[in-house]
């Protein structure tokens, strides 16, 4: 935990990141078909991501939410749907209050990572007040110095 950041720790300060797992996460807890396709989800979200790369490339990155079978034709899916027991009908479906709950783990997720960015940029100025602090105190103790001789 108080080791270094991991490239994870950053996925969402990507731009567009969180518009772009928000709507994934829509479209594969919502539609009846828990499985996609690239070209299924670039047709039912109406192109490609707006935080760069494909929607299986962003499902990769946030295992948090997907989970994604290359080796399938319709690889990408909703973590959460698949430890749902099925209906009378054969599939899993959300209920929407768990969907809302995704939803905010989402923004939750984001919200901590921004915060997490942000954290250094008030020490900045600190440590650049130090600095000058002591390099100012050490030309005046070697200017004393140099004068005594």
């Amino acid at each position: 935990m108080w080791g270094r950041a991991k490239a994870s720790d950053k996925q969402y300060l990507v731009p567009n990141r969180l518009a772009d797992v928000l709507a994934l996460i829509q479209v594969l807890a919502l539609d009846e078909h828990a499985h996609r396709s690239e070209d299924g989800l670039n047709s039912e979200l109406q192109g490609i991501p707006k935080s760069g790369g494909t929607w299986t490339d962003i499902a990769r990155m946030h295992p948090e939410f997907f989970r994604v079978r290359p080796e399938s034709t319709h690889g990408v899916s909703l973590v959460s749907r698949h430890v749902l027991p099925k209906d009378d009908q054969g599939t899993r479906r959300l209920p929407s209050e768990f969907v809302g709950q995704l939803i905010a783990a989402a923004v939750d997720l984001y919200d901590r990572q921004v915060k997490r960015s942000e954290r250094w940029t008030y020490l900045v100025p600190i440590w650049v007040a130090l600095l000058v602090g002591i390099f100012g105190l050490l030309a005046v103790v070697l200017k004393a110095l140099f004068q005594q001789e």
